[in-house]
């Protein structure tokens, strides 16, 4: 019995240790090493499908599509539910101006993960580069029901930034050439993101740039340049709380990449933060007591908000009443006690405060 247990610990799948390789090297943004450390786990275990999921999102990372096409297709034709897969092969599919396909892997996702806001933003993009606006609107609302349900409130702001932009083209159709709403950017290399992004943000289109990093994100959740970048884009835009979490969480995946150099560079930026944070939160809660002032001044005798309060945050969420109740409802619940319009004035403050 000894024997046996020595023995099985001792063995251990050689597609196993080339695997757990390419996760590695993945980690460590060697993307063709980590495609090469794949590429041998899947000659001792063809049927191996997280194998030819990470492969894929590695060949992604190189901005080879069709390879990560491929390699997605495959994961799915040994696990058909991965949702994982499904949804990374739509973003290739994006990729390559494959919308119908794109669209109907995130439905799929959908399917397998009924909140995934994700996936309804993917389709919201698609939708919109096929100038299908009033799906592409549909789509977005959507995701952000569900970034609001979980409390994401920037991915929530920018899904509303693309519904106004949408909106915009409704009261007047152009030709193609000619629409209001500009084309959305190709999605590339995601070290094309981090540079691009940058750009973005030293031109202040900081929506862009935020866009930007959030899909790198999306494809690499452990890239800690990205996370490095968003935070200091979002310090930028006065997003103190954010930013410090970007950047604490870029400290850790430095730390485990073992680049202490930009771990104890995330250190000192969250310390600045936090005092920048600290100055934030004196001057919001002045805004709050003048708010608190207005509300009362301006409460009606049956304690509603007055309309203009209310078209003013229609307006904010593309006109659809359900996510104006949900927003006011979710500040009831986290600041008890406050008069009607209170609730509405800080719903439009926290929407605003951003663009």
């Amino acid at each position: 019995m000894m024997l046996i247990t020595i023995a099985s610990s001792l063995y251990r799948p050689m597609h196993s240790e080339f695997y757990q390789e390419g996760l590695a090297k993945a980690n460590e943004k060697d993307y063709a090493g980590a495609i090469a450390a794949f590429n041998q786990a899947l000659e001792h275990q063809p049927e191996l499908a997280a194998a030819y999921y990470h492969r894929g999102l590695a060949h992604f990372n190189l901005g080879e599509f069709q390879a990560a096409i491929q390699d997605q297709t495959e994961a799915l034709r040994l696990e058909a539910d991965h949702a994982g897969s499904r949804f990374a092969r739509g973003l290739a599919y994006l990729a390559v101006t494959h919308l119908d396909a794109a669209i109907a892997d995130a439905k799929r996702v959908i399917l397998l993960k009924p909140d995934s806001a994700a996936a309804y933003n993917l389709i919201g993009t698609a939708r919109q580069r096929q100038k299908a606006t009033e799906k592409a609107i549909s789509s977005y609302k959507k995701a952000v029901e569900i970034y609001l349900d979980q409390r994401e409130i920037t991915n929530c702001r920018r899904c509303l930034g693309h519904i106004r932009e949408l909106q915009a083209t409704r009261p007047q159709p152009m030709p193609a050439s000619a629409q209001a709403a500009p084309p959305l950017r190709p999605l590339i290399n995601p070290h094309g993101f981090l540079k691009q992004a940058l750009q973005k943000a030293q031109q202040r289109n900081y929506r862009g740039a935020m866009e930007d990093l959030d899909w790198a994100l999306q494809i690499d959740p452990q890239d800690a340049w990205a996370y490095a970048s968003r935070g200091k884009v979002r310090a930028d835009l006065g997003d103190f709380r954010g930013a410090i979490d970007d950047s604490q969480q870029a400290a850790t995946l430095f730390v485990s990449q073992s680049n202490q150099e930009m771990a104890q560079q995330m250190r000192e930026a969250v310390q600045t933060l936090q005092g920048s944070l600290k100055q934030a939160a004196q001057q919001a809660k002045a805004y709050q007591a003048h708010v608190r002032k207005q509300a009362t001044l301006q409460a009606a005798a049956a304690g509603r908000p007055s309309r203009a309060v209310q078209r003013k945050l229609f307006r904010l969420v593309g006109d659809d009443r359900k996510i104006a109740v949900g927003l006011v409802q979710r500040l009831k619940l986290k600041h008890p006690g406050k008069p009607e319009d209170w609730y509405w004035e800080k719903a439009i403050y926290d929407l605003s405060r951003d663009r």
